[in-house]
């Protein structure tokens, strides 16, 4: 009977999730890339009852959740729950997006569970399309949740109303010139969205709403278009940045460092603390990293940095029957 009902379901998948940098300055919870860093994903099953085991390799490993506690585990069981399929589980993860730095990791977590589900059980792309849209009520936005599953860089808001139900993701990608480059360089130190978005205002000025949204167009056009030497003056930001500021330890020094050593803009990436930098892909990718680490050296902090690439086609399924 086990192996009759087992068989509905694939033997082994592997998920990639990309990580993702959100905001890009001004387009606070619109604005989401997917990068060329990757955690991965293996989900298998066992033909005796029990609870799922995990193994963690790389960035997390020391305090990440085991078991049926682990964040991939419990998005997977959204879809797949244990009186639904109450089988052993085997997650493999290797894990490179860094925890808590404004990569995207809680994004990845979260729709790499749910896709994992969705491929184990051969769901059809009608129902990915919905699980996506659960990744992103999860969430709470879905600026990471989409380019980490379409890639590139997108565009991306809830449509309905405020807190409704029948919410849905609606989304754009943008065009961006092929050759652009990203150095994000991450802090010492983690910074949990959760704690970034209290220190956000309930409201704010008139004339720092109207300053954001003209950026943020500026922004998108200077990407379509190539004008890159606008994206130091179309990166500001005023409705979020300024409010972190006391949890991001050299967060100004670090932006200026990048611009002053080549960067075409630079900005906190997601809700912090690392801070991305925008440039052209070769060389001067590194000179403007080691530069952003001097800079967060000056502010008492130590860092790395990482030289990346815009990830285009954003998560990975692979099946194995």
């Amino acid at each position: 009977m086990i192996e009759n009902i087992l068989d509905r379901y694939r033997r082994k998948v592997r998920v990639r999730i990309p990580a993702t940098t959100s905001n890009l300055g001004p387009g606070f919870d619109a604005l989401g890339m997917a990068l060329k860093l990757y955690n991965e994903i293996e989900v298998s099953w066992l033909k005796e009852h029990g609870e799922a085991h995990t193994e963690i390799e790389g960035e997390g490993f020391a305090h990440l959740p085991r078991g049926e506690k682990n964040p991939i585990v419990q998005a997977f069981r959204l879809l797949l729950p244990k009186t639904r399929f109450p089988w052993a589980l085997r997650f493999r993860m290797r894990n490179r997006i860094p925890l808590g730095r404004g990569l995207g990791s809680s994004a990845a977590a979260r729709l790499g569970g749910l896709l994992s589900a969705a491929a184990l059980r051969d769901f059809k792309d009608a129902a990915v399309a919905d699980m996506v849209a659960q990744a992103v009520a999860l969430e709470g936005h879905p600026d990471n949740v989409i380019p980490a599953f379409h890639g590139g860089l997108c565009v991306s808001i809830w449509d309905g109303e405020h807190g409704g139900a029948g919410r849905h993701p609606v989304w754009l990608r943008l065009k961006i010139p092929k050759d652009l480059g990203v150095v994000v360089c991450l802090p010492d130190y983690e910074v949990s969205t959760e704690k970034a978005r209290k220190l956000l205002p309930a409201k704010v000025p008139l004339k720092d709403a109207v300053h954001n949204v003209q950026r943020i167009a500026l922004l998108i056009g200077a990407l379509e278009r190539g004008e890159l030497g606008l994206l130091r003056t179309a990166m500001d930001d005023l409705l979020h940045q300024p409010y972190r500021r006391p949890l991001m330890r050299g967060m100004e020094a670090v932006i200026a460092a990048a611009v002053k050593a080549g960067a075409f803009g630079a900005a906190l990436s997601g809700a912090g603390p690392s801070v991305l930098a925008l440039t052209l892909r070769g060389p001067k990718q590194a000179k403007i990293g080691r530069e952003m680490q001097k800079a967060f050296f000056r502010s008492g902090v130590e860092s790395r940095y990482l030289a990346l690439d815009v990830e285009p086609s954003g998560a990975r399924i692979e099946i194995e029957t």
